[in-house]
């Protein structure tokens, strides 16, 4: 098939979609990407055999993302770059990463009878709940989460397919947007190993916490990701004597960083780093390096119907994880037994499973089943075959 991939975002990187475009270049699909730069990047470019078109998005443009249903300038904006692009091709199906442009691809789709897969990563008017520009004047005026739900589930329903990461997400949207379920298809964030094999481990890292019981946490660093929970956990640890050598390292950014830096400063803590932003080629010596990685999300329908690709990263080094209890993930562990399921946002519940994996009987039980599990299960070649069943079922 020669397939429309369409990403509300910059490109690259997207570790989903640079997956997903792997798996369908195997299988003799044919791909044209179209995404927007901020960075000035190339507007016509390549990745593998993929090719890529971007166009020019300004700071205002970007800012009515949000504004799109009470002003529609930004729907225009990509309307206009999407039907361009048809009108020099004849493509047999549009997959659209995302809710945001759904309603505009649906229409270009039906205009052009092409069908439409729609591919949510995310599920986007529960986490836009928690955006302080939401919440905060004038975005708790203008920005309207009601809407944008009336917006998932009317489109939804529209769409020939919908992709999403995990059964209970298809479960909640097959219950609460009545979707037909043999239009709805489950391809997990697993890993690619042959990506994380590509990547040198540096020994001074490694050697850097040989004396600790390091945890890493990496990726959005925002407080609903509970790294306020990691911070408390550790002040705890800190005044504790027999557990002191507990270390977090904290690898990531957000809007709330100078928030997480500055709470840090206010502890006292000495025994946690926030690193920043780190690229994947220098956080896998982290991971290498910790006796765990941390996955410790606020409870909302979000985060309960979802897990993060760095879970399985963790796993590939054959480290546990100790998650929250927002089921996806919390289901995943306890059924496969790799790590500690801890309440969310409870700093106490969460010192007790740390201070549990130091067991070295219960540790190495775990970080076996880790191995196993993702050399076996969850790696992306067995989400290969998901992504591929998804473009035969049309």
């Amino acid at each position: 098939m020669k397939i429309l991939m369409i990403l509300d975002e910059e490109f690259p990187p997207d570790v989903r979609v640079e997956k997903e475009i792997r798996a369908l270049e195997k299988n003799g699909h044919q791909i044209h990407l179209l995404a927007y730069t901020r960075k000035y990047q190339a507007l016509t470019d390549s990745y593998n055999s993929v090719k890529v078109k971007r166009i020019v998005i300004s700071k205002l443009m970007y800012k009515f993302k949000a504004l799109a249903l009470v002003l529609p300038f930004y729907f225009n904006f990509w309307k206009n770059f999407i039907e361009s692009e048809i009108e020099k091709n004849d493509f047999d199906v549009i997959h659209v990463h995302d809710l945001t442009l759904v309603s505009t691809v649906l229409k270009i789709g039906r205009n052009n009878n092409i069908p439409v897969i729609g591919d949510y990563h995310e599920n986007r008017p529960e986490i836009m709940k928690m955006y302080d520009h939401v919440n905060s004047f004038p975005g708790n005026i203008l920005i309207s989460v009601k809407k944008w739900q009336k917006f998932q589930a009317k489109y939804s329903k529209m769409l020939d397919r919908l992709i999403l990461v995990t059964k209970e997400a298809k479960d909640y949207y097959i219950k609460n947007f009545c979707l037909e379920e043999k239009k709805v298809f489950v391809v997990p964030n697993y890993v690619d190993l042959d990506d994380l094999n590509k990547f040198s481990i540096d020994d001074k890292v490694v050697k850097k916490y040989s004396n600790k019981f390091m945890l890493v946490y990496f990726g959005d660093t925002g407080s609903r990701r509970g790294t306020m929970t990691i911070l408390e956990t550790a002040l705890d640890l800190q005044n504790d004597n027999k557990n002191n050598d507990v270390h977090f390292v904290i690898i990531g950014d957000s809007r709330e960083q100078s928030k997480l830096e500055e709470r840090v400063r206010e502890l006292k803590l000495k025994n946690v780093e926030v690193t920043g932003y780190m690229p994947i080629e220098k956080a896998v010596s982290y991971f290498s390096a910790a006796n765990a990685g941390l996955c410790p999300f606020l409870r909302n329908i979000h985060h309960d119907t979802t897990y993060s690709n760095k879970m399985f990263q963790y796993m590939a080094f054959g480290k546990p994880v100790i998650v929250s209890d927002c089921p996806s993930q919390a289901n995943l562990v306890k059924e496969n037994n790799c790590g500690l399921v801890f309440t969310g946002g409870d700093s106490n519940d969460l010192k007790q499973k740390i201070i549990e994996l130091k067991n070295e009987k219960i540790y190495k039980e775990l970080s076996d089943n880790s191995l196993v599990c993702v050399k076996d299960k969850f790696n992306f070649s067995v989400a290969d075959d998901k992504l591929i069943k998804v473009y035969a079922s049309l």
